[in-house]
């Protein structure tokens, strides 16, 4: 039986439980340090988190976990530069974690159930300017808070960016999948201080906080509400407020990046803020810090490999890829996910009393993390192993 796991070794890979035939483990992935993509991530995504999901097959918690920090997965596994990609610790054995085409994935399975979202319980309403990357990200941050939320767009259709650059009938069922959170669109209906509808109109109506997310070139039609300075809306780089209470800006209209991550991590710095407001807390006493500590993955020992008998580590497999236009089945986003090696997350044995001292898991286990109960020097293994030093 298994009889400890040091978790000072213990480096996260999964070995453990990738080999485990009796199902006993499971990994902990709420670690204090960041794995080396979410830590490039600017949205912070918990890459590690929703692929050790779905290596179990819980797509449902998986989805969930991408939503907290990544509410449009299907754009940004499209037009994202995918930072965490490039720094993929998989890559130094054969080739990165394909983590678009994972994105892509979860985002149709998304888009094919009902949003599981708190009932709408808080009064009043939130008013969100533009539905780009920004806004969109905004407008369901808040509606995951209990919000009842309104986007302007001043054009006919909502997708701001997007509408250049994702499929129409992709972004068309996105935009239909936020309707069914219960977020409100009023297109065709710009928000200015030229315009029928101004940001201190809606201030009046109830509106309990607005958060002006359009592109850079609209910072001007804002001006009776924050400064325009160097053609861009004035705010707090932390808190995102501008000096107008109950007034927040983010993406491009602050001056911030393009791209979408960025815009998604604006966004949700801009709901974090525009909820302390409306409940009257601090918004920078209990703000979650962005910067934290990053696994280092060991890859001398993890990637040791035979052709023949791969059990000191996995099996050297190739990255799965994915054809313009179609979506990995079940099969191959399992494979896929299960190259992931959930670096820095902490292996538990979840089902102990299951252990059948098959030994696989502690001759997996790169850094000698694992211990199984001493008998077994006293009975034969019940494996033989023909290769020397396995």
């Amino acid at each position: 039986m298994l009889r400890s796991i040091d978790q000072e070794k213990c480096i996260g890979c999964g070995s453990c439980f990738k080999t485990c035939s009796f199902d006993v483990y499971r990994l902990n992935t709420r670690q204090e340090k960041a794995s080396p993509c979410a830590a490039v991530c600017p949205a912070g995504v918990d890459v590690r988190a929703y692929m050790h999901l779905l290596q179990q097959g819980r797509h449902a918690d998986a989805a969930c976990k991408l939503l907290q920090y990544n509410p449009i997965p299907l754009f940004t596994s499209r037009v994202c530069p995918h930072f965490c990609e490039k720094n993929c610790t998989r890559k130094k054995i054969d080739a990165p974690v394909n983590i678009p085409a994972m994105e892509d994935y979860l985002g149709h399975w998304i888009l094919e159930h009902d949003p599981a979202l708190p009932d709408i319980s808080r009064a009043g309403n939130i008013a969100v300017i533009g539905s780009g990357a920004a806004g969109l990200s905004a407008a369901y941050f808040m509606r995951r808070r209990g919000y009842a939320v309104v986007v302007y767009e001043k054009n006919e259709a909502a997708g701001g960016q997007f509408r250049d650059s994702i499929p129409a009938d992709l972004l068309a069922a996105q935009i239909e999948w936020f309707k069914r959170c219960g977020i409100e669109f009023r297109t065709n209906t710009p928000v200015g201080d030229a315009e029928t509808v101004t940001v201190r109109g809606l201030r009046r109506e109830h509106t309990k906080a607005v958060i002006i997310a359009t592109g850079k070139d609209a910072a001007a039609q804002f001006a009776s509400v924050a400064d325009v300075v160097d053609g861009r809306l004035d705010a707090d780089p932390l808190t995102l407020t501008t000096r107008t209470n109950g007034v927040f800006a983010a993406g491009p209209v602050r001056g911030a990046s393009h791209d979408p991550a960025h815009e998604i991590s604006d966004a949700r710095e801009a709901a974090y803020s525009a909820n302390c407001f409306v409940d009257g807390w601090d918004m920078l006493e209990s703000r979650p810090g962005k910067k934290r500590e990053v696994a280092v993955m060991p890859a001398e020992k993890m990637f040791r490999y035979s052709q023949e008998l791969p059990v000191g580590n996995l099996p050297a497999t190739p990255r799965n890829e994915s054809t313009p236009g179609k979506v990995f089945n079940y099969e191959t986003m399992t494979l896929e996910a299960n190259r992931c090696v959930t670096c820095g997350a902490k292996a538990e044995a979840a089902y102990k009393n299951d252990c059948m001292t098959c030994y696989f898991c502690e001759i997996a286990c790169p850094v000698g993390a694992i211990l199984i109960d001493p008998f077994k020097e006293r009975l034969p293994r019940t494996i033989e192993f023909e290769h020397e030093g396995v």
